[in-house]
């Protein structure tokens, strides 16, 4: 008999892996509340319908890649070359040690030109994305240089995840990483 008390957080944490990796489109509401050990009753005391975990999922990701990039870039404890190492380890975190590569991404590929149910929330998880790199970058160069770059990276960074995902081989998220820490720290 599955679980019957879990919190919000707890099915949250455990339905982002499965969506990284099978996608909106792949994965059912009862396949999702099962591997949460819940019923699917359940799991709808949570989420409305699938349009609503999947807009829960997103905001989740997003505040906590926000909170998490934002707190780095912003202390004043940490020097650029330990930002850019915190900042990696964050992205490695995300990015590459999980299965599935970036959720935002996979999401707007699979959904966008269905369904632009989740655009906004997607556009502003990469704005803040390309906001953070930005802000580094300001330390070498100006305000829209700084942008131009940042677009530039953060384009960049998903394209070698999606080419590491292709190819099963991290050399193409080791690159983009390797350039992007190059043009931040103005080596």
């Amino acid at each position: 008999m599955p679980k019957v008390k879990t919190s919000k957080e707890e099915v949250l944490k455990k339905v982002i892996p499965i969506l990284r990796s099978r996608g909106v489109q792949n994965s059912s509401m009862s396949e999702l509340s099962k591997a949460c050990g819940i019923q699917k009753s359940h799991f709808y005391y949570y989420f409305s319908n699938k349009e609503d975990l999947i807009r829960e999922v997103l905001a989740t990701v997003h505040s906590y890649f926000n909170y998490n990039l934002f707190k780095i870039i912003e202390s004043n404890a940490l020097s650029l070359n330990e930002k850019v190492l915190k900042m990696k380890l964050l992205l490695d975190k995300l990015f590459r040690a999980s299965d599935g590569g970036c959720i935002m991404a996979n999401t707007a590929l699979e959904t966008i030109h269905l369904d632009p149910t989740y655009k906004k929330e997607i556009q502003s998880f990469f704005k803040d994305f390309i906001l953070g790199l930005q802000q580094l970058l300001e330390v070498h160069h100006s305000t829209e240089k700084a942008l131009l770059l940042a677009e530039q990276m953060v384009q960049d960074i998903e394209g070698g995840i999606l080419l590491t995902q292709i190819y099963d081989d991290p050399k193409y998220i080791n690159n983009a990483m390797k350039r992007t820490e190059t043009a931040i720290l103005n080596l």
